[in-house]
Order: structure tokens, then sequence, then C-alpha cells
């Protein structure tokens, strides 16, 4: 039973087990005492005399009695001691049997538990996992086995960060299972996928007070049913995705069983047949196609398995066009209708659409060709072939672009160019270009093109032909025109300012500076109005303040102004302000010196003529007053004598009798004319208007003229058109007027003519009114523009007088007279009288 402590060392290091409590006590007891009894010995010896084996000297002075009484109850203690060692002992060989057998016993089951541990890692070592372990809550994890199962990592630790190796909602789930665990113990089991595409077991339980996670791949059959459930539902997953988007679809769709009866529809369908729900449509196996188009479909399925085809189907109530797809399988099939009338409908407009577009570009004055990506000619509207000349064949040929060039090439209408071969390869390069080019052309015949290469979004590039020809040679027109005009501008007598809205000068002419007596130095750089009037040396009173103001002026109503002013040199001038559209404004200065000087005089000349005129008119009247009172009496007395009263005259007395009243009396009506005439120019003749019978006023002024006309041998042809009964004027004035017009005719004709007199009313012109024609056969008017030569024959003279008092008669009633040549040849006076 006695065991050497010695011996127990090195097992006990081995173990890892320490010597027990009692086993250490015992050995420091006794080591004690051996060291007390040992020191006493020497002292106990000296007494007795005996010195075997000491060397024991003590000072002269202790005598033997001293050491003898001394060493007595040393030697008690010693005793004592020895006796206490000696039971301790016993006592201690006793304990120390009893716990070399309880430490042959842990020795015993530490290598049990040893030889268990290595068994369990055997075990656990056996299949690829990994095992975490929390001692709590918030106890810190161990890690047991091989982290790489999962994650490429040495790093246990990063095997919790379940992000790194699982999706993210697998993460999720997994790290709550996990709080769960350790919190409250909650067991679970789970199998998931990771990242790398591993099918990875995972379970956790409370295992002795702890909380034990075990992580390992599954293998086996294990993991040939996670393939399966796997694929089961990523099935059922893409099932469930394809209804959702197929019930999304908003165009009816069906599958059928093998009987070909409807099993599934989505909700669009439901709705085309007017069904609350698919479930409804499936009880009914309401069919969204009529019997006979199905019937063409299963025919087709029958022979090519699917059918595609246009059809007309009923969609909640309306008739619509569909494309339909149907496909037939081994468990059934489906299919789909796509609305297609909008459509349909869409692409009708599209194509009325381009034919608008072809029709407008056809209109264009640009020429236009279209190519696409394999340099083929599309389109070209009609202005490319006017200005091209290119055959209407060779354009719907759909030529290539290369060959197009050497078609225009050939018939000139291409620019001359040193390397064709390098131009053309650049021109043709703009099909691999991203951004529109722009290249002028200047044609051999002169023309001036702007020429747009913009590349199709589908490919192919689209040419624009603009001919500039004539934009240029407006240009150069308009560059003319202007250098003319500013020549003309600054040629100008009158002075011309144009001023901006800040006020200051911005254009003037040489005429500006001269008329205000200005520098041109004091002009240039654009001086402010206000420094303008302050160098005008010419201004005088307030012209340029008045200038100023206009200039300035902020508000939005400007007009036009025009005053007169003087220069200190009494220089007259007017000045005409204008504003112009950009708020500017345009100072105009015309010295009109000149001219007032001439108005002036000219005013003179006139206020001499009507004074003239009125000592004419008042001569006129004085002898025609004169001239009537001898005449009257001449014109009784002729009568009295003509009648007998003085006694019975011979026939050549009254022949001469009767001369003498005619004369007078044409000299009486002579006279009375000149004074119409005369009241007539001074606005001292009225006319009162009445209604007249026109034809009865028309007789009494040839009445007047029988004498004339048989005098003369001519004769009068009226021409009176029918309806003119009434008309409204001065009757004696109206009798005036024909009279004087046919007298004139008269007197300008040949025995043997024909004066015409034509009346005629027109009530739908736009001015309604009455139109009187005298016509002769005389020498026209060009004789009658010389009635007032001085050289011309009476008659003529006669006529200017007639013709005179008539267009003044005519103008007294608001009317107009024309003279012209008759067609017919001779003379015509056209009289118009207005409605009054």
């Amino acid at each position: 039973m006695g065991t050497n402590p010695t011996e127990d060392a090195p097992e006990a290091r081995r173990t890892g087990i320490k010597p027990s409590f009692p086993d250490a006590f015992l050995r420091r007891t006794c080591s004690a005492a051996a060291l007390l009894a040992g020191s006493f010995v020497p002292v106990a010896a000296r007494a007795a005399g005996t010195t075997d084996g000491f060397d024991l000297r003590l000072p002269s002075a202790i005598s033997k009695f001293d050491l003898v009484h001394s060493a007595l109850p040393l030697s008690l203690a010693l005793l004592v001691i020895t006796v206490y060692a000696a039971t301790i002992s016993i006592f201690h060989v006793r304990a120390r049997r009893l716990w070399n057998e309880h430490f042959e016993e842990q020795n015993r089951m530490i290598r049990d538990a040893q030889a268990q541990a290595e068994r369990s890692s055997l075990f656990l070592t056996a299949d690829r996992q990994l095992l975490v372990a929390w001692n709590g809550p918030k106890g810190e994890p161990e890690f047991e086995g091989d982290p790489g199962i999962v994650i490429e990592t040495t790093n246990a630790q990063r095997v919790l960060d379940f992000n790194e190796w699982l999706a993210p909602e697998d993460a999720r789930q997994l790290h709550q299972k996990a709080l769960l665990l350790r919190s409250e113990g909650a067991s679970f089991s789970e199998q998931v996928k990771s990242l790398r595409g591993d099918f990875v077991e995972i379970e956790g339980r409370p295992v002795a007070g702890r909380a034990v996670m075990a992580i390992k791949i599954a293998t086996g059959e294990r993991l040939a049913v996670a393939r399966m459930m796997d694929e089961k539902n990523a099935l059922e997953s893409a099932q469930s995705q394809l209804r959702t988007v197929l019930e999304a679809i908003p165009q009816p769709i069906w599958l059928r069983d093998r009987a070909g009866k409807l099993g599934w529809v989505n909700q669009a369908y439901a709705h085309a047949v007017d069904a609350p729900g698919p479930e409804m449509v499936l009880a009914s196996q309401a069919e969204i196609l009529d019997s006979d188009d199905r019937a063409v479909i299963r025919k087709t399925q029958a022979r090519q398995g699917r059918y595609q085809g246009s059809v007309t189907a009923i969609f909640s109530g309306q008739r619509r066009k569909v494309d339909v797809v149907e496909v037939a399988g081994p468990e059934g099939g489906g299919g789909f209708a796509l609305d297609i009338s909008e459509l349909e409908a869409t692409r009708l407009a599209l194509e009325r659409q381009m034919e608008a577009h072809v029709r407008t570009l056809d209109e264009l004055p640009t020429a236009v060709a279209i190519f696409d990506r394999q340099q083929r000619l599309t389109y070209s509207n009609r202005a490319f072939a006017d200005l091209f000349a290119l055959d209407a064949g060779f354009l719907a040929s759909m030529p290539a672009n290369g060959e197009l060039l050497d078609q225009l090439r050939s018939k000139g209408r291409l620019p001359e160019a040193s390397d064709f071969r390098q131009w053309k390869a650049s021109l043709l390069a703009q099909y691999a270009a991203t951004e529109t080019s722009e290249h002028g052309w200047r044609l051999p015949n002169g023309r001036s093109l702007r020429v747009v290469i913009t590349p199709n979004p589908q490919g192919g590039v689209t040419y624009l032909f603009e001919d500039e020809t004539e934009r240029f040679a407006l240009a150069t027109e308009y560059d003319q025109l202007k250098n003319t005009q500013w020549e003309t501008l600054m040629a100008l007598s009158e002075g011309v300012g144009v001023f901006g809205s800040d006020g200051c000068i911005q254009l003037s002419n040489p005429a500006f500076s001269k008329i205000w007596g200005i520098e041109p130095e004091k002009l240039q750089g654009s001086p402010h109005v206000e420094e303008i009037g302050a160098a005008a040396t010419r201004a005088t009173g307030t012209t340029w303040r008045n200038i100023s103001q206009i200039v300035c002026s902020l508000s939005e109503a400007r007009d036009d102004a025009q005053f007169e002013t003087k220069t200190s040199d009494g220089r007259v001038l007017i000045v005409v302000t204008t504003p112009l559209p950009d708020r500017a404004t345009l100072v105009t200065t015309t010295d009109v010196t000149d001219t007032v000087e001439a108005e002036n005089r000219l005013r003179e000349h006139n206020e001499a003529l009507r004074q003239a005129a009125r000592l004419r008119t008042d001569f006129i009247k004085s002898v025609s007053f004169e001239l009537r009172s001898p005449l009257t009496s001449v014109v009784g007395l002729a009568q009295a004598l003509a009648e007998g009263v003085a006694g019975e005259l011979t026939p050549r007395q009254l022949t001469y009798a009767q001369d003498l009243s005619r004369a007078a009396d044409a000299v009486l009506a002579l006279t009375a004319d000149i004074l119409d005439l005369a009241g007539a120019e001074t606005g001292g003749v009225e006319i009162t208007r009445e209604t007249f019978d026109l034809s009865a006023a028309i007789q009494d002024a040839m009445e007047g003229l029988k004498d004339r006309l048989g005098d003369a041998k001519v004769r009068l042809a009226l021409n009176l058109q029918s309806g003119v009964a009434q008309v409204s004027a001065d009757p004696k004035r109206f009798r005036h007027i024909v009279f004087n017009l046919l007298a004139n005719a008269v007197s300008f004709s040949a025995a043997g003519d024909v004066v015409r007199l034509a009346v005629r009313r027109d009530e739908k012109a736009a001015e309604p009114g009455l139109t009187i024609e005298v016509s002769d056969s005389g020498k026209g008017q060009g004789a009658m523009n010389r009635a007032n030569d001085g050289g011309a024959p009476a008659i003529e003279r006669e006529r200017g007088l007639r013709y005179s008092l008539a267009k003044a008669l005519v103008m007294l009633h608001g009317g107009r007279i024309e003279v012209a040549d008759d067609p017919r040849g001779g003379h015509l006076t056209r009289v118009f009288l207005p409605h009054a």
C-alpha cells in the first residue's frame, strides 16, 4: 500500500492530477519533527557528558548544572514530539493507503475518459462536420472540426457570420435560431444550401447545460433527398412565379388537359369571357374562340403540333382581332391570345402617317435621299430627282450609294475632286459615323448645295440636299444693297442719327454733324445724347433737351414726334423722332430753309392770284351786268321790230330784225354762262336737288340746240335706257350740263356728222348713279387740249368754255367728268352723277 511519493510525482505529472491535501500535510509535519529532534540531540548529549560525534564547545561561564537543568525540559519536549510524530505517522500511513487507493481509482477513471474521448473524437472526425458550443447566452463559442466545409478559411469564428456562406434569408433565419438555442435552449434542425452549392445540415440542441450546434455536409441518401427537395422547391417556386407572371399578363392565357378541356386560365381570360373569375371559367368551360376557329386550331395542331394565326374573337363584348398561339403536348397543351386590334390600327395609322410623310417630303424643296445599312437607296423625294435630273426608273432600282455617286459624276452633278476615289471613300465612311456631318458642294453648273449626312439609328444614312444658290445670290444682293443704302445714308442731305435704348448714339451720317455744327470726332465712341446736345454749336433754345427727353423716355407708348426749330445762324430745321422696335430712336433733321422761303413766296404768289381772281370775277360780273341792260334793250327792240310794232317791215328788214334778235339772245346767253362759270369757281352758285322727269329735261336742252343743229347740219341721236324716268338733281343745272355738252359736240362736228347722247343708270355698281355719254366725230381730244391756245380758232375756245362750265356744274353735283377718244373715232365725254 505504501507508495513512494517520489514515485507518484511522475504519475501525477503524467495524469495531470496533483497530490491530495492530507498527503502533503503529513509530509510537512514529519519533516518539521525531524528537524526539531535533530537540533536538540547535540544538546542532550553534551549534558550527559558524551561527545561522540559532536564537538561542542561551550563558554566556560556555563556550568554543567545549568546544562543538565536546561536539557531536561528539552528532552521531555522531544519525547512528546516523538510520540506525537509516531501517532501522526500511524494516521498518515492509514490515510496514505486510502488516498493511494482513491488516486488509483481516479487515474483509472481518467484513463477511461481519455480513451472515451479518443473514441468520440474518432467518431466525430469520421464525418466532415463542425461543432460549435456555448457555455451560456454570453459565453464565447468553442469550435471542434473543420470550418472549411462551408467557407474557405481556417478561422472557425467566420463560420458564425452566416452571411458569408448562406443566402441572406437563410442566414437571417439561422441567426435567429442560434440566438434562441443559446438563450432558451430551443432545439432546431435545418437543411440549407450554401453559396458554394453544398447542402448543409445544421442541428442545434442543449447538451449537458451547453448549447451545441453541429454543422455538416449532407452525404449519401441525405444528399440525394436534399437534392430532390431542392429541385422540388425550385420547380414549385418556378411554377409559382410562372403562374404569377401569367396572371399578371393582360392577355388571355389558358392550359388544357389531355381531353382538351380547360385546366387553368388567367384573370385576363376570365375578364375576356365576362366571368367573375377563373374558377367560374373552369366550371363552365367558357371558350374564348368560336367552334370553327377551335376546329381549325385542332387540325393544325394535329399536323404541325402548334397553331399560330389571326382570328376574330369577342373580348368583353367587343369584337377584336387577335393573334392566337396554341401548342399541343403529351399532357395537354396551352395557348394565348394577343389582342392586336390597337396594333393593327396603329399599323394602319403608321402607314397613313408614313404616306403623309412621303407626300410631305415630296412637297419639300429640300432634296432627301435615304440609304439602308446595305447602302441601298430606299427612298428619295421628287426634289432629289429634279435636283440631280435622275430617271425615276433608275431610282426605283434601289441603286447603291457608290453607284449613285458614279452616276452623278458622269452627269456632272458632283463637285470636282482631284482624287475622286478618296473623296468617295470619305463620303461612304459616314455609314460608320455616329454624328451628323455637313458639307458644301459647288457643282460645275454653278449651283451651291448644302449637304447634311445624318446616320440613322437602324443603320444607313440620310442625305439632305439644300440648294443654297438663291440664298447666296440673295446674300450677295443683300450685301450690295446694304452697301448701297449705307452710301446713300452717308450721301443724304438730311441729318440722320440713331440712338440706342441707353441714350447713346449708334449711327449717324456726315450731314447730321454738319447741320448741328458738331465736330465729327465728338461723335466717335457712342457718346450720350446729352453730350451730343452740348456739342451742337448751332442748336438754340431747348431743342436738344426735347430730343433727349424723347430718346430717354421710359414710356411704353412712344409715338412719332416732329417739331421745327431754328439754328443760331437762322436756318430752319425740321426734327422728326421715330421710335424703333428695339427701343432705339431715329432722329432725322432736315434743313428746310429753302423750302420755307419758297413756301412763303408761293403763299404770297397764291394770295396775289386769289386777289387777281377776285378782281377778274368782279370785273366779269360788272361787265356782264353792264352788258345785260343794253342787250336786254336790243333784244326787246329787235322783237318789237320783228313783231311790226314800228310798222310793217319788208322781208329783208324782217330777216335783219330776226337775226339781230337771235344774236342778242346768244350774247345774252353767253353772258349768263360766263356769270355761272364765275359763280361756280368762287362758290357763289348753289344747287337745289329735285326729282324731275329725265326725258323732259333732255328734250328742253335739245330744243335750245335746234337752230345750231340746223345751221351746222348735224344730226342728234338719243339712246335713253329703258326704266330711267326720274332723276334727282338741280333741274336747271342739269339742263345746262346736257346743253353745254351737246353744244360743245355740235360746234366740234362737221356737216353730216352725228352727235350721240346716251343715258343709263347702274344700280348694281359699287357706286350707283347716272352716266351720261356724249360722243361726236370731231377732231377729238387733241383739239380740245388746244382750247386755251391763243392761235386756236374761236370755235375751239367756245368748246373750252362749254366744257369748263359743264365740268363746274358736274362738280357741284358731286360727280365727275372724263374725257377720252371714242374708239369709233372722234371725241367722248362721260359724266357720272351719283345718287343723292
